[in-house]
């Protein structure tokens, strides 16, 4: 056997090799099988045709699962990663990640400072000013500023500015007319730089921002240097995320959350994640001979992930033996198996899922209440409401014209960074653009509007 946690690429080798081998697994589902390698297994015969109505037949809880979330699952699910209109994976998906970014300001800065979280890009360089400039932490040094984004990536760092103008640089995603297109080559992307490249000159940017990555920016947050920053509502407001440890540093500190800021046209909202990860279950070649055993181990995954109380048995155990329950819903371990070392013995815990590492038709509005404490999911209903955004629409599927093309690309976020520092004028933005379409852009987006009215529409 072969865990994903032992590399990525390794586990990719191992899986082609195994299922080309005498010890070809009945079935695999794992986040690293992309659209692209389920191509080329397919191409290769390696993996099983599946019948959509067995499928159907005998995954009903799926199927409902897939229904309620037709807007990420589409309306036609079985047939989300289709090789040459077949069926060989079973989609799934972590359906919350559509919706889990948003702002964070320190609110402790903010009522030192007599102000409030900002709702427009005006009020937002007032604030990211006073951040840098007014001592927010009161402690008589100049050592403060405004806003970091969570990577050195200039798409994703400064996301809620660019998506206040309407564009999301680094993603594909579908225009109001059904257009597809991706936010670099938008012309307000150009506009969203010139109001980056001002706060910049002002020097409310941390200046490390293009070296920066998780941890560092992480790290920034959580040590008080930035007062503002955008990540997942769980990093953000969760007692196991970055609030743990700044609070530790500094007692007193807390947050404020935002949608983001609110440009001209009314336009806000933050880079999400995609929700469609990996490509879901599938089976090796030789099922396909054995249709009765294919049909059973579907009636198992249905049955196991349709039922919440397996999931509480895999997280928790068994009520009275491994954890209490209190008149409130809370869970607790018991004492017995209140460390990591024992849950691990006895098989529960948060690192066992079933069919594989990830939670297969995860639904949050029953899982979370299991995985999360009553004071997280209260965080977590209060949240959701405000998160606004797009995701990566077409980060799952098969793109051969883009994977051609794109290293031959102009690198956007080279020339972004060149242009919010000044190292290039922003008014080439256009005649790189027209670059970017030339050298094989314009094919790509081409391709992405095929595939994207093949399955949206």
């Amino acid at each position: 056997m072969m865990y994903r946690n032992e590399g990525g690429t390794d586990y990719s080798e191992w899986l082609t090799l195994s299922l080309a081998g005498d010890d070809c697994p009945d079935w695999f589902r794992d986040q690293t099988v992309s659209t692209s390698m389920l191509n080329d297994l397919v191409k290769q015969g390696l993996v099983a045709k599946l019948d959509p109505e067995m499928v159907k037949e005998n995954m009903p809880n799926y199927m409902k699962w897939a229904e309620k979330y037709s807007d990420i699952m589409t309306e036609d699910p079985l047939n989300l990663y289709s090789v040459d209109g077949e069926v060989y994976a079973i989609p799934d998906a972590k359906v919350d990640l559509g919706r889990f970014c948003l702002m964070a300001y320190r609110q402790d800065w903010l009522d030192n400072l007599g102000l409030q979280a900002p709702e427009t890009l005006d009020e937002f360089t007032e604030v990211m000013k006073a951040f840098t400039f007014d001592d927010p932490d009161g402690n008589g040094v100049d050592d403060t500023y405004g806003y970091i984004g969570i990577t050195g990536n200039a798409d994703w760092a400064f996301s809620p500015i660019f998506a206040a103008f309407g564009t999301y640089p680094g993603i594909w995603y579908a225009k109001e007319d059904g257009t597809i297109t991706r936010g670099e080559i938008e012309p307000e992307t150009k506009e969203a730089l010139k109001y980056i490249k001002e706060l910049y000159d002002m020097g409310v940017i941390d200046p490390e921002w293009m070296t920066i990555d998780f941890e560092g920016a992480k790290n920034k947050v959580v040590s008080s240097v930035v007062g503002c920053s955008w990540q997942n509502w769980l990093s953000i407001l969760t007692p196991d995320g970055w609030w743990s440890a700044l609070k530790e540093a500094e007692p007193e500190a807390s947050w404020s959350i935002a949608t983001g800021m609110e440009g001209a046209d009314g336009q806000k909202g933050i880079m999400q994640f995609n929700p469609l990860a990996g490509v879901g279950i599938i089976f090796g070649k030789h099922m396909e001979e054995q249709p009765e055993k294919m049909a059973k181990y579907l009636q198992v995954f249905d049955a196991i992930a349709g039922d919440p109380a397996w999931h509480e048995a895999e997280i928790w155990g068994i009520e009275g033996e491994t954890f209490t329950k209190d008149e409130n819903g809370e869970r607790a371990y018991t004492e017995s198996y209140a460390t990591e070392d024992a849950r691990m013995q006895y098989g529960i815990g948060d690192e066992y899922r079933f069919p594989s590492l990830e939670q297969f038709q995860y639904d949050p509005d029953l899982h979370d209440e299991m995985d999360y404490t009553a004071q997280v999911n209260a965080i977590r209903k209060e949240t959701l409401e405000m998160i606004e955004g797009k995701y990566d629409v077409l980060g799952s599927y098969y793109l051969p014209v883009w994977s051609d093309v794109s290293p031959e690309l102009p690198d956007m976020n080279v020339v972004f960074a060149e242009m919010i520092t000044g190292e290039r004028d922003i008014e080439e933005f256009d005649a790189v653009v027209a670059e970017w379409k030339e050298k094989g852009g314009a094919d790509a987006l081409a391709e992405a509007q095929q595939v994207y009215d093949e399955h949206f529409k």
